[in-house]
């Protein structure tokens, strides 16, 4: 089992001001399937996973499966957490 921290990232103006909100959530990875806070993705749907750095604070995470295309917003370097899903996929 693996875990990754990602951010629902949110921005709204306020007296003139812009303010963001981040709400940290939870990607699990179990033994048949990726949970994410909303959404649980069976591995048998995941082609494959991938990491696209944005700017200095937050990066891109990327679930390929055969209903699209999934992004989360991360922070944290992610590379255990791809090769544990890598390893995954493989079998």
């Amino acid at each position: 089992m693996a875990e990754l921290a990602y951010y629902v990232v949110t921005r709204r103006i306020e007296f003139n001001r812009q303010v963001v909100q981040e709400i940290k959530q939870s990607m699990i990875l179990c033994s048949d399937k990726i949970m994410a806070e909303e959404t649980v993705f069976q591995l048998e749907i995941v082609y494959d996973i991938s990491v696209k750095k944005t700017n200095n604070l937050y990066q891109m995470l990327y679930l390929h499966t055969n209903k699209g295309v999934f992004s989360f917003i991360i922070k944290d370097d992610p590379a255990e957490f791809i090769r544990h899903v890598k390893g995954k996929l493989m079998k």
